[in-house]
């Protein structure tokens, strides 16, 4: 528990505009020893910073503006959903939303493989 602590916004965003923003976090703070105000990076900020360079598809600027494409058709929480799994076919994409209420017709996931086409 931490006191004095309290989250005011929430946002969703992309793998790659995580990585954008922890990158900008160790170039700004980490020395040539790879410490961060004289400490090294702990096991679990290594295995993030890990894990957003191999699951980052995109980069940071190219997620931003796919997912504003995306919202036409999509929530903003399902359209980060997408662009950080870049699904290949209808079939993958309707897996990612298996668990969503409501139903999509054929024609918007179409449009939503087209758009995700024009950025791999």
């Amino acid at each position: 528990m931490m006191i004095g602590k309290k989250v005011i916004d929430t946002k969703p965003i992309t793998i790659s505009e995580a990585r954008e923003i922890l990158m900008k976090k160790v170039e700004e703070k980490a020395d040539e020893n790879n410490e961060v105000d004289g400490r090294q990076f702990t096991y679990e900020q290594n295995l993030t910073i890990d894990y957003v360079n191999k699951f980052a598809l995109l980069d940071a600027d190219d997620a931003r503006e796919l997912v504003a494409k995306l919202e036409d058709y999509l929530t903003t929480v399902q359209a980060v959903k997408v662009v950080d799994l870049m699904p290949e076919d209808l079939d993958d994409l309707r897996l990612i939303f298996a668990k969503e209420r409501g139903n999509f017709d054929t024609e918007t996931l179409q449009n939503v493989l087209d758009l995700l086409d024009q950025y791999r």
